[in-house]
């Protein structure tokens, strides 16, 4: 349950992408610029499991 496996997570519009930081859609509108890194672990409890492909997507970004 890592933000990077979750459907949640936009990778996209982060500021911070290079540095392997997204945001929490799931957050929105209570926090929507606070960025979390693809190792964390969901402490919101909204965790949505994505597509493998966007998981695989978002590995390649990250490096």
């Amino acid at each position: 349950m890592r933000c990077i496996q979750c459907s949640h997570w936009d990778l996209k519009h982060s500021t911070l992408r290079a540095h392997g930081y997204g945001l929490c859609k799931a957050l929105v509108p209570a926090q929507p610029g606070r960025t979390f890194s693809d190792r964390n672990a969901c402490r919101f409890g909204k965790f949505a499991q994505a597509p493998a492909e966007t998981v695989a997507k978002r590995e390649k970004v990250i490096g």
